[in-house]
């Protein structure tokens, strides 16, 4: 039963990240996992939870044991780059997060913003406001985890058009560089505030 769920999860984060969500039926999905569509609706009530739970599914495997490895770091800074580093690893190393992430900010459906928000990203969300009070006390939290999310997220895509680019440098486009990078510009910012 619970390897059914988890393929469901993994099948259907897969078609939403590749065909967005209203590109996807339950059909597809009973079809992907070889079940019958009734089967998916003993695991989710409709197509709505199935998504909430694909995402939160999909968040939950690529952020697990980060918060518990910045908890044992004391230095605000160190905490940011492993924080930083492990974004990126996990998001390159399964982009469909980041896919639909992009893609329901660009449709902008404002419930299933607040859905994916409140399952995917609650638990999550509360170490990283208080890291940013922390590196930032009296500035704003939240407007601080968007400028490093929005770094994570671009220099991950960009990494893409980089080659193309005069003046690349390949030894900047690995995980680590890329993690120091971000870390350091976005500590300098703070820092100048």
């Amino acid at each position: 039963m619970q390897e059914t769920r988890e393929r469901l999860l993994d099948t259907a984060a897969e078609l939403f990240a590749r065909q967005g969500y209203a590109g996807v039926s339950m059909r597809d999905i009973a079809g992907e996992v070889g079940i019958t569509q009734a089967a998916i609706y003993h695991h989710f009530s409709n197509k709505d939870a199935l998504y909430v739970a694909a995402v939160t599914w999909l968040f939950e495997k690529n952020t697990l044991g980060v918060g518990e490895q910045m908890a044992e770091i004391n230095d605000p800074a160190q905490r940011l780059e492993l924080l930083i580093d492990a974004m990126l690893q996990a998001m390159e190393a399964d982009p469909r997060f980041r896919l639909i992430y992009m893609r329901e900010l660009l449709e902008n459906d404002e419930r299933k913003l607040a859905a994916i928000a409140e399952s995917a990203f609650a638990a999550f969300y509360e170490p990283l406001n208080t890291l940013m009070l922390e590196l930032a006390p009296g500035k704003d939290a939240q407007l601080l985890i968007f400028s490093m999310a929005g770094m994570i997220f671009h220099h991950l895509e960009a990494r893409k058009i980089a080659p193309y680019l005069p003046h690349t440098s390949a030894g900047n486009l690995d995980t680590p560089s890329l993690a120091r990078h971000i870390s350091d510009l976005f500590l300098y910012g703070v820092r100048q505030q």
